[in-house]
């Protein structure tokens, strides 16, 4: 209750002294809760929200308009994200990452709140508000969270376009409130192999091998058509299928549409079942390697994604590389 006093008080100071229009604080309503994949940190969001982040960094918003808006303030809606991004310490202290993190709202020219010592998910935290003058009229106000885990920083980013901040107070109270960081389990002694005997996937969009020691993911499917996952012993070792309209489009223009959401590390075409593929390697967080295809069949794109611990890249990838090289479209 405290927190949420303070951080009214914030949202009035920052309003009333930049002259914001004023907008009805909207209710909390349905939430669903979000897992990651890779890390396992758990959040609550509105069901009407979608993620558009991948793991380990999950980015949640109404849509992709909204999003649009803060990268350019000529385009899209007013509204709200919030972006749960894991910062492994990889020998640093929390103290490094937070003086980083605020290092880089600077770099944006952000006006930055003195920090604020708070509790979040039961683990140590600061809060840093800020504001960001994103025309000459309107700003992005926003607050993070740095919630310090285990093995990583948790950065729960709060980001309202002008009087949409103060709308969403409740909305994000009640995110954060619903934060749970993951528990650390200890590490298995031995290393995972692949098993020799092959079980294979059947779906009504493709068909793959794949080792029975492999474990299935519940996923959401959210606006896609079908979505699965399966795992190796590790969270960020996996196989992400999800499948969606292609819109009478070609595997081309479906790349040309898609490539600019991926930091490429390399990029190349390839084929599956026959047909032509694109891929695309990048890292989504330190020490995770990721690569992502996209095929088109029958209207449909299935994107694939397989993710892997870089460390541990022999034990892994060459086995997700096979249960890929055997898929069936249908």
């Amino acid at each position: 209750m405290k927190y949420f006093i303070l951080l009214l008080i914030v949202i009035s100071t920052f309003f009333f002294g930049c002259g914001e229009k004023k907008v009805e604080v909207l209710p909390v309503g349905e939430m669903e809760q979000y897992t990651d994949p890779a890390y396992g940190f758990k959040i609550d969001h509105p069901t009407a929200w979608k993620n558009y982040g991948t793991a380990g960094k999950a980015v949640f918003a109404a849509s992709q308009d909204v999003l649009d808006k803060f990268l350019d303030p000529r385009t899209g809606i007013e509204g709200e994200q919030v972006t749960v991004e894991v910062l492994p310490y990889a020998g640093k202290t929390p103290a490094d990452i937070i003086q980083s993190v605020k290092d880089d709202l600077k770099q944006q020219n952000a006006e930055l709140q003195p920090d604020v010592q708070t509790t979040v998910g039961g683990k140590p935290a600061v809060m840093i508000e800020y504001r960001v003058q994103a025309t000459t009229k309107t700003s992005i106000y926003g607050h993070q969270d740095l919630v310090q885990g285990d093995t990583a920083l948790y950065k729960i980013d709060f980001e309202g376009y002008g009087a949409q901040y103060g709308a969403h107070v409740n909305i994000n109270d009640a995110m954060l409130k619903s934060f749970v960081p993951p528990v650390v389990v200890a590490k298995k002694p031995d290393v995972w192999n692949p098993s020799q005997n092959l079980s294979v996937y059947d779906s009504k969009y493709f068909s793959f091998k794949y080792p029975e020691n492999m474990e299935f993911v519940d996923v959401k499917k959210g606006n896609n058509d079908f979505a699965m996952e399966m795992r190796a012993d590790r969270r960020d070792c996996s196989i992400h299928i999800d499948v969606f309209g292609a819109k009478n489009l070609t595997v081309d223009k479906v790349w040309d549409q898609n490539k600019g959401r991926y930091h490429a590390k390399g990029t190349g075409t390839t084929t599956l079942d026959g047909a032509k593929a694109y891929w695309v390697d990048y890292t989504p967080m330190a020490n995770i390697n990721s690569r992502a295809y996209f095929v088109v069949k029958n209207d449909k794109v299935i994107r694939v994604t397989v993710n892997w611990f870089a460390p541990q890249k022999e034990i892994y990838f060459g086995t997700f590389e096979k249960a890929i090289n055997s898929l069936k479209l249908k």
